[in-house]
This record gives structure tokens, sequence and C-alpha cells, in this order.
């Protein structure tokens, strides 16, 4: 299959009028995008994956692709809104041995990877052993190879793998398997719906060394075959005939991918793609106006946004003053047009182990500079008046200077960044502007940008959404100080012990109680973020697509859909 890059390079549209027009996209001198038919999925990304193999994919992007190929043993299901646990290739949920380190797993027959190569023990055996060897559970990954940026989901707050090292998975008959973990671990279940854990050809797929995205093959039991990528323009997939179950309504799928935002937009508006990601809140009334458009909106998301502060560099009164300094109302209803809702933490009020009398820092001046004027003799009134006399004089202070970093070009964080120059520097915090591009900011904000890493940022905005549902998903990553993306650099022994706690703790109501203590610390103590919002859920698609799964996860399944020409 030829892997190039072409980027995009024309949107013909011609829209008379909202929803008109035939649009043709042409993507590149070899690639032109017509209307779908009645066989033909197009769905508008803005990005391409980062990863194409599961063992290394931690963006929504990546999973979007990985999800229409592979399956897991377990998955959520979609069509619940409680998101419970369903077996997919595996023909049931599996029992636990006295213990809670071995589960056993009965597996769904006649089975084919899309290489005709027959899913059984053999071939799970296969996944977890290439999970184990790119996290290094043996300690002998090659420096050449590098450790999969996903191994701090596999491993207990310790640093020790969550799978046997050495024998993660025990063949007990071509269609009976035992995982077998180290030691207990509440979430696994969960951990294991997410992409890493999805089956892969043992044939087709390489044991010890990572898919090339460019140009590698991803070969899974799911209902599309991948086809290719081509970065920046197209991913394609194919319907698998011999899909274990109903086979897929459309026979090929197309991911277009189409970065800028109005463009992309402008081709939901003109039918040239099926499904929108990224719609934008200024079209929403003439989405909804629209009768050959479905919008759908009301739902709310799991994912979270946050400002993140640099708690080495940043003590805790500074961050509970910043907490209260910010308006967070102008956020919700101005600059994201009231598509998001006030967050108290990380988990969304859906989340498992939601805490409704925990509640984040609320905007109050006079709060905050009362923090203020208790590290600092300013003399200054410590009020809510952002006019007059008084706020002139806490503008003028400058007691610190600390840089705001985000990525150039998301209006959003640049407008953000607006609106923290005004509000911080009402109680004395001098914001200076540090933009720079994606990759810079994200390689930051995960700590691999050398000199400095995360201590390169002060002040920045940034958003984390689930891999499982799980509390602990939400909260290890961003708040454990063994964690990469602890971006804020937060350490309370406290929380660690308890995040400790909690993935050996059987009973439920136990678990909940751990959870709220973290929760109380983090967000009403030690305030190591300024709580955020999480989004409402907005999907746009043309109104003839039906069988849409719309889920909290934010999971996009094409299976499901299909199309009713009739209503079209």
């Amino acid at each position: 299959m030829e892997k190039k890059n072409i980027a995009i390079l024309i949107l013909a549209v011609a829209l008379v009028a909202s929803g008109v027009g035939n649009i043709f996209l042409a993507i590149g001198p070899d690639i032109t995008i017509a209307p779908p038919d009645n066989i033909t999925f197009v769905f508008g990304t803005s990005s391409g994956p980062s990863d194409l193999d599961p063992v290394r994919s931690w963006d929504s992007a990546s999973n979007d692709v990985i999800e229409q190929v592979a399956e897991g043993l377990y998955q959520y299901n979609l069509s619940d809104p409680n998101l419970g646990i369903i077996p997919v290739l595996a023909t049931e949920l599996g029992s636990w041995d006295i213990t809670g380190t071995h589960l056993t797993i009965p597996l769904r027959r006649n089975v084919f990877f899309h290489d005709g190569t027959p899913f059984n023990a053999d071939a799970v055996k296969f996944t977890f052993e290439r999970i184990n060897y790119f996290i290094n559970a043996s300690l002998t990954l090659p420096g050449s190879v590098g450790i999969s940026q996903i191994h701090s989901l596999y491993e207990f707050p310790n640093g020790t793998t969550i799978l046997h090292p050495t024998t993660p998975v025990t063949v007990n008959s071509e269609y009976s398997v035992t995982l077998n973990l180290r030691a207990p671990y509440a979430v696994f279940e969960p951990l294991i719906c997410y992409v890493t854990a999805y089956m892969l050809s043992p044939t087709a797929t390489n044991g010890t060394a990572y898919i090339e995205t460019a140009t590698g093959d991803l070969v899974g039991t799911g209902p599309f075959m991948y086809d290719h990528y081509i970065a920046d323009t197209e991913v394609k997939f194919t319907r698998w005939d011999r899909y274990w179950r109903t086979g897929a309504y459309f026979e090929e799928v197309t991911f277009a991918i189409i970065e800028d935002s109005t463009t992309r937009n402008n081709a939901m508006l003109g039918h040239t793609i099926d499904y929108l990601s990224g719609s934008e809140a200024a079209l929403f009334p003439t989405y909804d106006a629209d009768v050959t458009i479905t919008h759908r909106a009301g739902g709310r998301a799991m994912s979270y946004y946050y400002l993140g502060m640099n708690n080495k560099r940043i003590n805790v009164t500074w961050r509970r003053a910043i907490s209260a300094a910010i308006n967070y109302t102008y956020i919700i209803d101005e600059l994201q047009q009231g598509t998001v809702y006030r967050s108290n933490g990380p988990l969304a009020p859906d989340f498992p182990g939601y805490n409704a009398s925990i509640k984040a820092e609320v905007w109050d001046l006079a709060k905050a500079r009362g923090l203020v004027n208790s590290m600092f003799a300013t003399g200054l009134t410590a009020d809510n008046l952002t006019t007059g006399a008084n706020a002139i004089a806490w503008r003028a202070l400058d007691l610190v200077q600390w840089n705001y970093s985000y990525n150039i070009g998301n209006a959003f964080r640049e407008d953000l960044g607006v609106l923290l120059d005004d509000n911080l520097d009402l109680i004395g915090i001098d914001v200076v502007d540090q933009g720079m591009s994606w990759a810079d900011f994200i390689y930051r904000a995960y700590g691999y940008m050398e000199p400095g890493g995360y201590d390169t940022l002060m002040l920045y905005w940034i958003g984390w959404g689930p891999d499982y549902l799980s509390p602990f998903n939400m909260i290890a990553p961003l708040f454990s100080n063994k964690s990469a993306s602890d971006s804020c650099q937060y350490g309370n022994q406290d929380v660690e012990d308890w995040l400790a706690e909690v993935l050996t703790e059987t009973d439920a109501g136990a678990r909940d109680i751990l959870y709220s203590k973290i929760l109380h610390q983090i967000v009403e103590v030690d305030m190591p973020h300024a709580f955020g919002y999480h989004p409402y859920q907005h999907s746009v698609h043309s109104a003839d697509i039906k069988g849409v799964s719309y889920n909290a996860m934010g999971g996009f399944y094409i299976y499901t859909m299909y199309r009713v020409p009739s209503e079209y």
C-alpha cells in the first residue's frame, strides 16, 4: 500500500445556502472525496493517528482508528448509559481466584483475524506478552526499542508491573486463558477495555517491534480492515466480510483529515462528510436549522480541562489565591459559549467515584487578595472591586512574574491568556505570554523537553480524558509523582498512600471513601490545579446516519451505524 505525505490542498466549496450543494473535497492530487454514497462512510477529523500500534496509543485520533479494526476481550457497552463492561472476544466476564491475582476467561470461537489467522488462546498470550515486552516488565527491553509511553497504565504506584513479568497468560485450552497478575489490581477489567489490550494477529504482527504508523499494517478481528494511512490526508478501511458478528453496513470507510476547523465544518454543511469531529459552537444554530443534519447536544462528557500550576515553584497559598481570582463564569459563558460546565475536580458528575459534596474554589477576589496579604504586607484592602483606586494599586504591585504557556493557534487558549493577564494582575501577578508550537507545548507538559521539562511551565491550560472508566485513571496520572503526566509536579504522600491502597481494596464502598479522601485533599486543600470545566457532548452528523452510539466516554464506533437514504 502506498504511504506518502500529501497536504490538504483544496476544499472546493460552493455553499449557496447553509447545508446545500454537493461539494467535492480535493485532498490532494491523487485523492478526491465525493459526497458519500449509500455504502461509504466519511468521517471528518482534525488529525490522523499518532500511533497505529495499540500498545503505544494514547490519544483519541489513534484510538479512533484502532477501534474500527481491533477488539479486546472486553469493552464498554456504549448503548448503556452506565457504560457497563461486556464480553467481546471473551464469551463471558471472567472469574477470579481467591487471591485476586488470576482471572480465567473463556474465549469466543470461530473468530478470525483479517489475515485469516484464527483467534484463540495463543493470540491472547501473544498480545499480553507483547504488552509486557514493550512496558519492559522483564527489565530486558533494548534501549534501541524504547519503552512504550503507556507503561504507567500497567504499573502499580511503586513502579512494578501489574501483569506477571514472565507468565502474564496461562493457556488452559485453545479457548480458555488465565491472566496472571503480580498482586490484586482492583481496576484490571476496566484497564483491559482500553485499546492497549486489543488483540492483534500473531501471524501479521511483530512481537518485538512497534507497528510503524506510516508504513505498517494493523491486523485485528474487528468489523473493518485497515487499508492505509496517507499522512495529513486520509485513513482508509474496508468491511471485513468474515466478521464474527453480522457484517458492518458500510463497505468502505474513510477518515478525511481536515486540520482547519472552518474547512471541516463547511464540509459537514456541504455533506462531503457524514460525521464531524470538532464542531464549532457558533454553527450550532445553523446545524439545528438544517433538516439534513443531526446535532445532538446535552449529554455530559467525562473529559476534564484545567489550569495547571507548577507546584514546586508556586506554593499552596498562591495556588489558592489564583484559584479564587479566576473568572470562571466568563470562561464558560463567553470563551466557551456555554458548551462546557464548571468542574469540581478531575471527575465529572457522571464518573464513578464522583462526590457532589466536594467543591472547587469559586471566584472570590476578596478571598484571593486576603491570601496574598497573608504572604505580603501590601497594605491594600482585600475587596472584590475590579476598578477604582484599590484595584489600580493591586495591578501596580507585580509581586511575582510567571509565564502562561499554550500552543499558538488554539483560539481558546490564546483568549484565556488575555483573561489570566487581567484576572491575576488584580492580585499582583504579572502574567507573561509564552505561546509556542503544539509540539513544544505538549513535550513540556509531559516532561519530554530537555532541558527543564516541566520546570519550563508555570501556568498552562490543558485537558485529560479517561483511558478507562475508573477514578484511578483520572486521578493517578495527573496527581501521582510517579506518573509521567503529573506536569504540575504535585507531591502529597497521603495521596500517594491512598492511591496505592485503593488498588488492593476489594470493597466498593471502602474504595469510594478512599477516593473521597483523595479528592478532598486535592480539590479543597492543595489545589494543584485551578479546576476548569467539563464539556457538554455535541455530536454532528448527517441526518440519514442512524445507529450512532452517543456516549460520555467519547467512543466512536462506526460498526453500529447505517444509512437511511429516504430521510436524506
